[in-house]
């Protein structure tokens, strides 16, 4: 999570506060554009595996911390005398399987590791977070290594850029045109009017 640009962070946390309505958390991360922008945006961003990653450690943790209210309300429902019996049965039986399995459970732990790139990402970007001067970035880098951190945080900022595209917000009004009149035709005179060249002149 750590690893992505601040406003991806953003992002991905504002999509457990929009029902994962993917326009509406770029919109709360501070993304501006049409609703168009925003969705080919949005469908780019949550498309990179970073992302992708983030999401599913974000849901993870989300889980995680939410077991304890899940297992309050179980419990309520339980003590609660003037609850259906259908229903503190049930409650009994999803505390006591989760504590006493009858079967053996798998339990999947979800991990990303870090490269060593995404670390020295991270630790300049914390850096920069900190306004530290540039004698700062030497001691954690080197000399030899801050270039090709450097290198790196340009890389990552371009496949940011490219990832997000180009989004142009414009204001436009619909106008209204008016319908030309109906063209004459060229080889049509108004009445009353010999035109040149005719028997007429001929005759005379």
């Amino acid at each position: 999570m750590r690893v992505l640009p601040v406003r991806w962070q953003r992002a991905v946390d504002a999509l457990f506060h929009t029902q994962g309505d993917r326009s509406a958390a770029l919109r709360a991360a501070g993304y501006e554009g049409t609703p168009a922008s925003l969705n080919t945006m949005a469908w780019r961003i949550f498309s990179d595996d970073r992302v992708r990653a983030a999401v599913k450690e974000e849901c993870m943790r989300r889980i995680d911390i939410s077991e304890p209210e899940l297992y309050s309300t179980a419990m309520g429902i339980l003590r609660d005398t003037s609850e259906k019996a259908a229903d503190r049965l049930r409650a009994v039986g999803m505390v006591w399987d989760r504590s006493n399995p009858v079967m053996s459970r798998h339990k999947i732990e979800v991990e990303h590791h870090l490269t060593a790139p995404e670390i020295e990402l991270q630790h300049y970007r914390a850096l920069q977070k900190l306004g530290a001067p540039r004698d700062a970035f030497l001691a954690r880098f080197g000399p030899n290594g801050l270039p090709r951190v450097e290198a790196l945080v340009a890389a990552d900022e371009a496949k940011r850029l490219q990832v997000e595209g180009d989004v142009i917000a414009a204001d436009y009004e619909e106008v209204t045109v008016a319908p030309a009149p109906p063209s004459r035709p060229n080889n049509l005179v108004p009445v009353g009017t010999v035109p040149t060249g005719t028997v007429d002149e001929a005759l005379e």
